[in-house]
């Protein structure tokens, strides 16, 4: 069965990440350790049943990356630092939160509401002292808003779906493009610089392999949220951001679909939609036919070079979570 074939290889991935965890949560050889390596971690093994594993992770994580202020670090890259600052303490919040660690969810969530705009709702991009502003952008608070849906949050949930739902109005060809974020002015981030920034803040409809997950995880989100409120503005929220992706030039291939295809399987198992199925199935596929012989996943397979060790834990323990959400979603359904 397909759901069983995506279950094995996800525990596959996980099993290839304990074999790789020491007695204090750390990686072995991983020489200069980061938050990159570990946010990830702890959801991905409490969901493919590594509930030890998950422990150790989070016991690494909150004597090493845990600040006093309720944020994470060091941490490493442009991503991490600069473009969606909020990501990496999402996972930490959502795998804390499951796994029964509330001394590290707590101050993780109290940390990511005081990211939120007072103004929108939307979640600052970089990390934003008390009383300022920054850009905001539909993944930093996508990301937000699931962790503060795993909190018990609704409330900063809710105003993360208005600010969604207020850069969708903005958009000034939605056919074509779509802006991922508001400046700190409060006007839509149509401005972009050059190429490599372009990459960040907006998705075009006509080009391939996007970074679809600024509409990816928005839908996921949004999938959740309805379920969380039982609102149907939210589900038809969902509904245009899945809407949007589908309309893109390959949108369920490559490395960042893995986010609307968990959106899809959450939504096939809420409405038994076929169209659902294909496309989480597909994502699935797409990512496991990516893992090596070991059972782990690495950049350099995907033909992403030099970004180093830390990276490749990191893409192992989220190449491990969604086939395994989108395995467990799907087979709800379906009874397999």
């Amino acid at each position: 069965m397909v759901t069983e074939r995506l279950w094995e290889a996800a525990l596959a991935g996980s099993q290839w990440l304990v074999a790789q965890q020491q007695s204090d949560g750390g990686w072995a050889g991983l020489d200069d350790p980061k938050v990159d390596g570990f946010y990830k971690a702890s959801w991905s093994l409490v969901v493919t049943g590594q509930l030890a594993a998950a422990q150790r992770s989070l016991n690494y994580a909150s004597e090493h990356f845990l600040t006093a202020d309720g944020d994470f670090g060091p941490r490493h890259g442009l991503f991490h630092n600069q473009v969606h600052y909020p990501y990496s303490n999402t996972y930490f919040v959502t795998g804390s939160m499951i796994a029964g660690r509330y001394e590290i969810a707590a101050p993780a969530i109290r940390f990511l509401l005081s990211q939120q705009s007072p103004d929108h709702g939307g979640c600052y991009s970089r990390r934003t002292e008390p009383g300022g502003k920054g850009r905001s952008d539909t993944v930093s608070s996508s990301a937000v808003g699931v962790a503060c849906l795993a909190a018990g949050q609704t409330d900063a949930a809710r105003r993360v779906a208005e600010f969604l739902a207020h850069v969708v109005e903005l958009q000034p060809a939605p056919k074509d493009r779509f802006f991922t974020g508001i400046e700190a002015n409060g006007q839509l981030g149509t401005e972009i610089v050059d190429d490599g920034e372009a990459l960040w803040r907006v998705v075009d409809t006509r080009a391939q392999n996007q970074m679809w997950y600024a509409v990816g995880l928005p839908f996921a989100f949004l999938i959740q949220l309805s379920e969380a409120t039982g609102e149907a503005k939210h589900w038809e929220l969902a509904q245009w951001f899945f809407d949007f992706q589908s309309r893109c030039v390959n949108p369920w291939d490559g490395p960042s679909s893995g986010k609307a295809g968990w959106g899809c399987a959450m939504a096939y198992r809420i409405t038994g939609e076929i169209r659902y199925r294909d496309v989480a199935v597909h994502v699935a596929n797409n990512i496991v036919s990516k893992q090596l012989a070991e059972g782990n996943w690495a950049w350099s397979s995907l033909g992403r070079e030099g970004l180093g060790p830390n990276a490749d834990f990191d893409l192992t323990s989220e190449y491990s979570l969604w086939p395994a959400l989108i395995s467990a979603n799907s087979a709800a359904r379906d009874g397999e």
